[in-house]
């Protein structure tokens, strides 16, 4: 099923100018703290990005976190802009976030906290995210 769905999502990305072949999927305009990643998104990025908000993981990092910027490069420009990111440095402009980092008591950048409570600290790949929330 993995191996359909992903050639069923990288044929409507060339079908529709992306990834490979042809130019770029656009991401909508960058809206997060972290620095926009410098890469477009893979085909396994996208997917995961779309299975991890289905199952409601999040993102915790901060805008000042060297590794919160490589995790999300990992992601590309367009993957990264669709996941569930919590900023947790940026608690005047940003307070219910960083209540969120408070009350889920995030004590390092990143962590990815599944809703039963399973977390990974620390840049993960894109295969360990994978494994770890069930993709595959």
């Amino acid at each position: 099923m993995r191996s359909t769905a992903s050639s069923l999502l990288a044929s409507v990305l060339v079908a529709a100018g992306g990834a490979i072949g042809g130019p770029p999927v656009s991401a909508g305009p960058w809206t997060s703290t972290i620095g926009e990643p410098l890469r477009n998104s893979s085909p396994q990025a996208l997917e995961l990005t779309q299975h991890l908000k289905a199952i409601g993981a999040k993102f915790y990092g901060a805008w000042t976190c060297p590794a919160c910027f490589k995790q999300m490069n990992l992601f590309g420009k367009q993957a990264g802009a669709d996941l569930t990111y919590v900023e947790c440095r940026k608690p005047k402009q940003l307070p219910d976030q960083a209540d969120a980092c408070i009350a889920a008591e995030i004590r390092a950048y990143p962590t990815w906290v599944l809703p039963d409570g399973r977390r990974k600290v620390g840049v993960q790949s894109l295969e360990a995210l994978s494994r770890w929330s069930g993709l595959n």
